[in-house]
């Protein structure tokens, strides 16, 4: 009986991810189930999911984005989105997602893979490591997750990490 009172007031106060209370995102098509408490806002035509912090010393508040055509358009230095390249819609410099006063540097491809992105549709995964350089080496550096629907334009950015990401878009729901 102790036990279960334990573990039952263990999972209350964790926010194990069964319990979380969710909201629907619709975006280009397809809807996602997030935590209540995620933040979203509109990015021109795209989306911005604020999922924690925004610090004034990063580039961008903690979160991703959802990018439908237009971000795939313009996703690499101006030109459209090209697999085996990072998310960089800027032909010029861009700021150290986690500490703004630097730049974004190299980035190193860490993996790619094909997975579910809901129910019969597959995106297009990788995962960059990106330093941040400055005037001095490895000052920092952050993860930049890329999803992409190439049969829908939609890319999905997140340079956060943002734990239960990759499940929440597997769950989609498309029209």
């Amino acid at each position: 009986m102790i036990t279960t009172i334990a573990l039952s007031a263990s999972l209350a106060l964790s926010g194990s991810p069964a319990h979380v209370a969710t909201k629907p995102v619709m975006f280009q098509g397809f809807t996602l189930q997030v935590p209540a408490q995620w933040k979203v806002k509109k990015e021109g035509v795209d989306l911005r999911v604020v999922t924690g912090a925004c610090s004034a010393r990063a580039a961008e508040c903690e979160g991703f984005l959802l990018g439908g055509p237009q971000a795939v358009k313009y996703a690499s230095e101006g030109s459209a989105y090209r697999l085996g390249r990072p998310y960089h819609p800027s032909s010029g410099v861009i700021e150290c997602v986690p500490m703004k006063k630097y730049y974004s540097g190299q980035a190193t491809r860490v993996r790619t893979s094909t997975v579910a992105f809901g129910t019969g549709q597959r995106a297009r995964f990788t995962e960059w490591k990106v330093s941040c350089d400055g005037s001095r080496t490895k000052v920092a550096s952050y993860t930049q997750r890329v999803w992409y629907v190439k049969a829908k334009k939609v890319i999905v950015v997140d340079h956060w990490k943002t734990p239960g990401l990759g499940a929440i878009l597997g769950k989609a729901v498309w029209k």
